[in-house]
């Protein structure tokens, strides 16, 4: 007797602190209204909610849960939690059971809610009915109507004007700038210089005596190709003599060229030497050749004649 009122008594005590009661604030509503819907329980003991966030199955038909859970209501007793929801079916929908997952001691127990109907009724439509169709409103003309587009138009303008600007800009950097050329210095400036440089340098001091006679008769004979169009540099000393033969040229002045030349000859190919004496005087000697074609006196060979001279040798 004594061991059946003790177990009576644990029943009791089972079905009073663990418990789970699910409540709403209202049972009828119209469709996409909201209810609110609270959780209590009262475990008693120490633990933890541990499905608080996933006590809702992801999908109750025709119900929505809207926001929750709100924890921070007040509660009648243990704990409780808060949701809102939505309901888009007519007719009844059912809330249903609900498994709170409560754990303490190393275990988990599982409470059960009620399942509670909710009245979804439809929207009434108004007694009134439907409206006459009026007839389309024509919108008068007005000027102050196109004012909105005024900042539109003005920022087309000054983007146009802007890659106007631009383009103008562009295509004026773009115009070559005529650069100067310095005109070419006269053939017998151009000799002087390049004898100077040649007699600076004093080849046959290092024994680069055939180098200092190749340089030579070079500028002599682009002398004469700058100075009288003869095309020295590509005719032999022979050739140069038969042309120089054309100018009015003193005789010494033939003489001596032609003894520069020749002598050049044997240098470069036969590798005779001259003497240190003759390596300056020969410079001298282009010089005074130089100085005397650049009278007036002295014509120029124009290509026509100095072809015709070439074919009579």
């Amino acid at each position: 007797m004594k061991y059946g009122l003790m177990m009576a008594c644990m029943m009791v005590c089972a079905l009073v602190f663990g418990q789970a009661k699910l409540t709403v604030d209202r049972t009828t509503v119209q469709i996409g209204d909201q209810v609110k819907a609270t959780i209590q329980m009262n475990p008693g003991g120490a633990g933890k909610w541990v499905n608080i966030k996933t006590i809702w199955p992801d999908s109750i038909k025709g119900i929505e849960i809207a926001s929750g859970p709100d924890t921070t209501i007040a509660k009648t007793y243990g704990i409780a939690a808060a949701w809102n929801l939505s309901f888009f079916d007519t007719g009844y929908v059912r809330i249903p059971k609900l498994a709170v997952a409560w754990q303490h001691d190393g275990q988990v127990d599982t409470l059960f809610t009620d399942e509670i109907p909710i009245l979804v009724l439809a929207v009434e439509p108004d007694s009134s009915g439907l409206l006459a169709i009026k007839d389309i409103y024509v919108q008068p003309f007005s000027i102050l109507f196109y004012k909105k587009y005024i900042p539109h138009a003005l920022a087309v303008l000054l983007l146009i004007f802007g890659l106007w600007y631009w383009w103008k800009k562009r295509k004026k950097a773009k115009e070559p700038v005529p650069e100067f050329i310095p005109p070419p210095p006269l053939p017998h400036e151009w000799a002087y210089s390049a004898l100077d440089e040649l007699a600076a340098r004093r080849l046959w001091q290092s024994g680069e005596v055939k180098e200092h006679y190749s340089l030579l008769t070079g500028i002599l004979r682009e002398y004469l190709e700058r100075r009288f169009n003869i095309h020295a540099l590509e005719q032999t000393s022979d050739e140069i003599i038969a042309q120089l033969q054309s100018l009015d040229l003193s005789k010494r002045t033939l003489e001596d060229t032609a003894s520069l030349l020749s002598i050049s000859d044997l240098i470069k190919f036969a590798k005779a030497d001259p003497g240190v004496d003759l390596h300056a005087q020969a410079i001298d000697r282009v010089r005074i050749f130089v100085k005397e074609t650049t009278m007036s006196t002295v014509t120029t060979i124009e290509p026509e004649t100095q072809k015709e001279n070439v074919n009579v040798e």
